[in-house]
């Protein structure tokens, strides 16, 4: 994965994270190692409960604290005790100055240093010694700052104030921060995303860029994200992507630092489905009112993504911790029902998830007499301080709000995830910095419940809780490959706008 990839994705992480002013908790300093002949390796050591380690750094020339930087390090898991980012392609020479800002996420908080140098005064062998460091770099020379989040404009003029907030700028009350007609495919506004969905969803899909036939595109004055069969793309066949050590790598361009390569190895094969997903590039807001108007995916055991996820996972990374804003939803499925329960394409559902085991709970649900994939609907999530609502077409038909002891008291404590007793907000974990993210996936084993027939009484053909959920799903591609008749999801433009 390059900077430049990283730098993409890790933009907005210095940016907008709203930093918990936390005395528990110092962040550590960071051990940076220019390597012969290219490369830096830059790593801080392990703490428990660490969540995200985020480096942002220029080389000779200063840093602002929401700069993405030209070296950027987005890391989400440790290696033998030590979060560590490497990248071959920096070129650095002795007496190079790195100026750099960190971002730490631990138990839930946000913890940043900003204003940090290090000069480079010898380079190393990227294989000699340890594979880790053993001594942290030279104590940064300026101190520490806090990570500030824009506020408001004061209600001079015609401007109102606005409880919404925007990442690098101050806004007004019904003013447009964020637009897309999607004349062109727009990759200064979106981010492309390729790497391999895991929990707690675990699609069947992959998420891929590749040059020629590619799953996202802008046609006709519409964003176009379509699903393909993996054995379709060059490289594969149906055998390919259920033989034993067949790999599919998307380590060349992968939008994450992990889960970007996959091995086949007994029933664990790899995603039958290639598909699209984006994300909102360099833009994130807090409150506000989202209108997409888009066409949903028909076929079976597709569904689409057009949600708010959480720019940092501050709340944690597990069971839909740090929560999503369903904007709409409506599964691929003409027909699917369980007993005398409804969920083909003409149930939209939407609103907040932050719960894996009571991921339903506060979602709302509205039944169409047509498919709502047949035509095109304003989906729209209406994001306040107090509630959040939705609308289609310009009718309100879901509205969530918080009582006394917070959204997580909508909850049933003996039957869902842990409480989270961090979530001292009433709209928590909806409080903090979100981003749009738009794409199709199919089967996994959250959005469709087992037991459920299609049409002709088909029954799904996996379970969600086996270890085969993949495999059988692909043993059963002719049945259901057939049924795509509209794979794609068409979006004709994203608006949003303060309240």
């Amino acid at each position: 994965m390059t900077a430049f990839d990283v730098r993409r994705t890790a933009f907005a992480l210095l940016c907008s994270l709203p930093v918990l002013l936390t005395q528990d908790y110092q962040v550590p300093d960071v051990t940076i190692q220019a390597l012969k002949p290219r490369g830096i390796r830059i790593s801080i050591p392990d703490n428990p409960r660490m969540t995200l380690f985020v480096f942002q750094g220029h080389v000779n020339r200063e840093i602002d604290w929401n700069d993405v930087g030209t070296i950027s390090a987005e890391v989400e898991s440790p290696t033998n005790g030590f979060w560590t980012y490497q990248d071959d392609s920096v070129a650095l020479k002795v007496g190079d100055v790195i100026n750099y800002n960190v971002h730490v996420s631990r138990n839930r908080k946000g913890y940043q240093r900003n204003n940090l140098k290090y000069t480079i005064t010898e380079l190393v062998d990227p294989d000699g010694g340890a594979s880790q460091p053993s001594q942290p770099s030279p104590a940064p020379v300026t101190t520490s700052q806090p990570a500030t989040v824009a506020t408001s404009a004061p209600p001079t003029g015609n401007c109102r104030p606005t409880a919404t907030e925007v990442k690098d700028r101050n806004v007004c009350s019904g003013q447009v921060i964020f637009e897309d007609n999607f004349d062109t495919l727009r990759e200064d506004l979106w981010n492309i995303e390729q790497y391999l969905p895991l929990g707690p969803d675990f699609p069947f899909v992959s998420y891929q860029r590749p040059k020629n036939g590619p799953m996202v595109s802008v046609e006709n004055g519409f964003l176009r994200i379509e699903p393909k069969l993996q054995e379709q793309l060059p490289g594969f066949d149906n055998e390919a992507i259920v033989m034993d050590g067949n790999k599919l790598d998307l380590t060349s361009g992968c939008t994450r630092t992990t889960s970007c390569e996959h091995v086949n190895q007994g029933n664990q094969v790899m995603p039958p489905i290639a598909s699209g997903r984006v994300t909102s590039n360099m833009f994130a807001f807090k409150y506000g009112i989202v209108e997409i108007r888009a066409k949903l995916p028909q076929g079976d055991w597709l569904y689409p993504d057009i949600l708010l996820e959480s720019l940092v996972p501050q709340y944690g990374i597990e069971k839909y911790a740090s929560g999503i804003l369903r904007v709409a939803g409506a599964l691929g499925n003409s027909e699917l029902r369980k007993g005398t329960e409804n969920y083909s394409n003409k149930v939209l559902y939407g609103g907040p998830v932050m719960n894996f085991k009571c991921r339903t709970n506060l979602l709302a649900k509205k039944v169409s007499t047509a498919a709502w994939g047949d035509d095109f609907h304003v989906y729209a999530l209406r994001w306040a301080p107090d509630r959040i609502t939705l609308s289609v077409d310009g009718e309100e038909w879901g509205r969530t709000e918080p009582p006394a002891s917070g959204l997580q008291g909508l909850l049933p404590r003996d039957t869902c995830d842990p409480p989270r007793m961090l979530l001292t907000n009433p709209m928590a974990p909806f409080d903090v910095f979100f981003r749009i993210a738009l794409g199709v996936s199919a089967g996994g084993i959250s959005e469709f419940p087992d037991q459920v027939t299609s049409q002709n009484s088909v029954p799904k053909p996996w379970v969600n809780t086996s270890n085969k959920a993949r495999a059988k799903f692909i043993s059963d591609q002719e049945s259901w490959f057939a049924t795509w008749s509209q794979p794609a999801l068409l979006v004709d433009y994203v608006r949003v706008r303060a309240l």
